[in-house]
């Protein structure tokens, strides 16, 4: 469960990111990223201990506050 260098999570991570934010359960997010909900457990702990967010919903937040819920095509610009 490897983050990369830039401290912005991997593409399996973020894509695990919207489907919570989009209301989707950990069993049926397993399903669409095909993981085991172990795996999709231990990313979202990975990102959880990543951002200092004790639960899911305050990892949303974190994420939406990083930009990490822009959609692939909706990139923040930087200035």
């Amino acid at each position: 469960m490897a983050r990369d260098r830039s401290g912005e999570p991997t593409l399996v991570q973020r894509r695990i990111l919207l489907l919570l934010a989009a209301g989707f359960t950990v069993q049926t997010i397993t399903k669409l990223v095909f993981l085991s909900e172990r795996a999709v457990h231990d990313h979202i702990a990975n990102l959880k201990q990543a951002t200092g967010a004790k639960n899911q919903f305050s990892l949303g937040a974190e994420a939406a506050k990083r930009g990490w819920l822009e959609g692939e095509d909706e990139q923040p610009e930087r200035r």
